[in-house]
């Protein structure tokens, strides 16, 4: 669950709303691979894209579904 006190750095807002570009939250998923393409996008390095991947996991925006990511709700 979300932790309404956690928020977003500008970088993980930018990830976010990047990604609910192309999925629907909660019905949609989407591996790692694809995500890290997408934030290329916004100028993310590989290294950096995984490292916003883990902290929006973290904080209950993403989740992980054996092994594909889907987004929690709307931003």
């Amino acid at each position: 669950m979300r932790n309404q006190r956690t928020p977003l750095s500008h970088t993980e807002q930018a990830a976010l709303e990047r990604l609910y570009e192309d999925y629907e939250p909660v019905a949609d998923s989407f591996s790692r691979a694809v995500a890290v393409t997408a934030l290329a996008e916004l100028d993310c390095e590989p290294s950096v894209a995984h490292s916003v991947l883990d902290r929006l996991l973290s904080k209950g925006y993403l989740y992980a579904v054996d092994g594909d990511l889907h987004i929690t709700d709307s931003p």
